[in-house]
């Protein structure tokens, strides 16, 4: 069990970069259009899974001893895979040569021009890239579909770049 962990996660993490050096087509109105990858669907899900099995296992066997710590268990799962859905089923990222319309994982959208940007930073710790503007960000996720797309955008509409930025793919 001990080497099954560390396996899967070398795998998710391998897909999410797979699908994040994926190439992408314009959509009909012309715009690239980013989005989480399955596997953040996936892992919440089974998250919400475990938190289930997990739930009806401190009910069935309720005792004095796993008063405190069942239920703190099972809402860290329930909290974790349902923030994960969030995040899968309201992130999207469009943009074009003009403007870049970001929806976040609460559904708020935010429309700016390229050349609105007044700074670039990458977090590599959390994968994001975080484009600043007047007093607020966009928050750009490093394990989108065809994240590789929006860095040839962003090098092409700013004086930005991906190796400058260390950001782990070159466009």
């Amino acid at each position: 069990m001990g080497i099954i962990l560390p396996i899967l996660t070398g795998l998710l993490l391998f897909y999410a970069d797979f699908q994040s050096r994926k190439r992408l087509r314009k959509n009909v109105h012309g715009q690239f259009s980013l989005q989480l990858n399955p596997s953040y669907k996936w892992v919440g899900i089974v998250c919400c899974l475990i938190g289930s099995f997990l739930l009806s296992a401190a009910i069935l066997h309720w005792n004095e001893e796993i008063s405190l710590i069942a239920p703190i268990v099972v809402i860290i799962f329930f909290v974790m895979g349902s923030f994960m859905l969030l995040w899968y089923y309201n992130y999207t990222l469009v943009f074009d040569d003009k403007k870049i319309i970001s929806t976040n994982w609460r559904g708020k959208k935010r429309i700016i021009n390229w050349t609105e940007i007044e700074n670039i930073k990458f977090k590599a710790t959390s994968g994001y890239l975080k484009l600043y503007f007047k007093s607020e960000n966009i928050v750009v996720l490093q394990h989108s579909t065809g994240f590789v797309e929006f860095l040839r955008q962003m090098e092409s509409k700013t004086k930005h770049r991906a190796e400058a930025l260390k950001i782990p793919f070159q466009p």
